[in-house]
């Protein structure tokens, strides 16, 4: 078995005083809520504020995925609810699309319009909670419309509205299954910043790097991707939407893996305060302290779940949990048991909770903050990510930066390298995984953890037939009309914000297939990206509203 971090470095049975020589506390360090930030930003830690303690929601329709929101509330979310898309709406293809009628509501929620989120939300506060929604970059103008123009409806304060509704686009080349074009992402992702920053919304972007470990990536390569995304998306917020870094840093926010690799996953949430401290001075001349604060969400390794054994999870998501609230995250979602059998069963679920309140209030972590600071071990090894993830970092900016990069297929290829290199050290157990090569038992004697029901064929067919049927009854006048508008508005540039087009594309109920299909034929692109059906709409001329 070997005895090195999942970065290659080789750890030593011992650390002593000699392994942090020139460590100075007050630069590479601090006390909690001082630069450089290693040990938080909050002076008291959670005793001032608990992280948020939430779940991923999204399985079957969007009444389905509100009934698992509130009976998560009722099981002990706290602070803020999580859903995910699913692959259908991932892509902007709405469920009545010919690939939507096989995979809608599986593995995610169907979201495409401003009625689904309707329903989603229906009994649930836009405010008093962060409201957080995840898939992928290509729905993420789409859903800050959503929530502008459900706030509008019912009359919300929008500025009391806070939580992360955008995605960055590089995510798709890692691991993601977003099939629309890079440029377009990035363009609707750049237009839906700039509008929150413009309006002074409280919506947040998230930057990805857990995809790129959950796809094989390690600790030290995902800190050098996320700088250099986190890098690249503020520098053209600044430089070509003419924006104060101060205004561009309260955006983004990145959501991190942990794993099960202990002491090594807290180092490396405490290096990537510090890194993103230092490049928020230094690089791009931050004048405001919370400007050098990055906002950091943990989500426990769904990668490091195994099919086999489930109940070993228990214990893989407690040890995460654990990590994730002695690194010092602001929110927290837990992998569950049943993590590689299907989505969260109710007892799965619910252990996955308890996970969260029994390590907040039985173990004592949340009475000291960093209460691993000054460990030799800790320290050599929060500098050594750190030393490693800069490497990474300075090999992405000599190709050009993040985009340059994913377009060369760095990316991907240092993704492929290291995936098939742990499995390589799983197969010739170097690295050991109980259930899967040690400790293995006969199929006989497996735990037949409960199954969160799906059928496919019926369940998307039947969202499907929904979708289909529902878009007969719109005002077909009024949509027509908003998306001759926003055709003409897409066909201004890259640097023209196309958000208000799309709220009000969005207030009258066009989807996001639709949306999304009138920008691309703007864009000179296909009206749907598989070619598989025309756009319903004349977009020449625009009527009169």
């Amino acid at each position: 078995m070997k005895r090195e971090t999942d970065y290659g470095y080789v750890i030593k049975p011992v650390y002593t005083a000699k392994d942090i020589e020139g460590f100075d506390y007050q630069s590479d360090l601090g006390d909690p809520g001082a630069f450089p930030y290693t040990r938080g930003y909050h002076p008291e830690g959670y005793r001032s504020r608990m992280w948020t303690q939430r779940m991923t929601a999204g399985l079957g329709s969007s009444s389905d995925a509100n009934k698992v929101l509130k009976k998560y509330r009722e099981m002990g979310q706290r602070g803020g609810m999580q859903v995910i898309h699913d692959r259908v709406s991932c892509s902007n293809l709405d469920s009545d699309h010919p690939l939507g009628r096989r995979e809608a509501g599986i593995l995610g929620w169907p979201g495409s319009s401003l009625l689904e989120f309707e329903e989603l939300m229906e009994g649930i506060p836009l405010t008093g909670q962060s409201i957080t929604l995840l898939g992928s970059c290509a729905p993420s103008p789409m859903r800050l419309a959503w929530v502008i123009a459900l706030a509008e409806k019912r009359g919300d304060d929008l500025s009391k509205i806070h939580g992360s509704v955008m995605e960055s686009p590089f995510e798709n080349y890692m691991g993601q299954t977003d099939i629309q074009p890079l440029e377009l992402n990035l363009k609707l992702f750049l237009d839906a910043c700039e509008y929150v920053i413009r309006h002074k919304i409280r919506m947040r972007a998230a930057i990805i790097s857990q995809h790129f470990q959950e796809s094989g990536g390690n600790n030290a390569q995902a800190l050098g991707v996320v700088l250099s995304m986190l890098k690249e998306v503020c520098t053209r917020l600044v430089d070509e939407r003419g924006l104060d870094f101060d205004d561009v840093a309260a955006v983004p926010y990145e959501l991190v893996t942990v794993g099960t690799r202990f002491f090594e996953e807290i180092a490396k949430v405490r290096a990537l305060r510090r890194m993103w401290a230092r490049m928020a001075r230094e690089h791009f001349k931050a004048r405001k302290e919370k400007s050098c604060q990055l906002l950091i969400a943990v989500h426990t390794s769904g990668r490091t779940m195994t099919y086999q054994q489930p109940l070993n999870n228990i214990a893989r998501s407690a040890i995460q949990t654990l990590a994730g609230a002695i690194a010092g995250c602001t929110a927290l979602d837990n992998a569950t048991l049943d993590n590689a059998h299907a989505e969260p069963s109710p007892l799965a679920a619910r252990m996955s909770l308890n996970t969260q309140h029994i390590v907040a209030s039985e173990t004592g972590v949340a009475d000291v903050v960093d209460p691993l600071a000054g460990s030799y071990f800790i320290e050599h090894l929060t500098n050594k990510v750190e030393e490693e993830g800069y490497k990474v970092l300075a090999k992405i900016d000599a190709l050009g930066g993040m985009i340059a990069a994913v377009k060369k297929g760095f990316i991907t290829d240092m993704l492929r390298d290291e995936a098939n290199k742990k499995f390589r050290e799983i197969d010739g157990k170097e690295r050991l995984i109980v259930g899967v090569n040690h400790l293995v038992i006969p199929e006989e004697e497996e735990f037949r953890v409960p199954i969160q029901e799906v059928h496919p064929d019926s369940d998307a067919e039947s969202i499907a037939h929904r979708t289909e049927t529902w878009k007969k009854a719109r005002d077909q006048q009024a949509i027509s009309d908003r998306l001759a508008f926003l055709y003409a508005e897409a066909q201004k540039g890259d640097r023209h914000n196309l958000m208000p087009a799309i709220i009000e594309a969005v207030k009258v109920y066009a989807t996001s297939g639709e949306i999304s299909g009138v920008i691309r034929l703007a864009r000179g692109l296909s009206y749907d990206p598989f070619k598989m059906i025309e756009c319903p709409f004349p977009l020449g001329v625009r009527r009169a509203a």
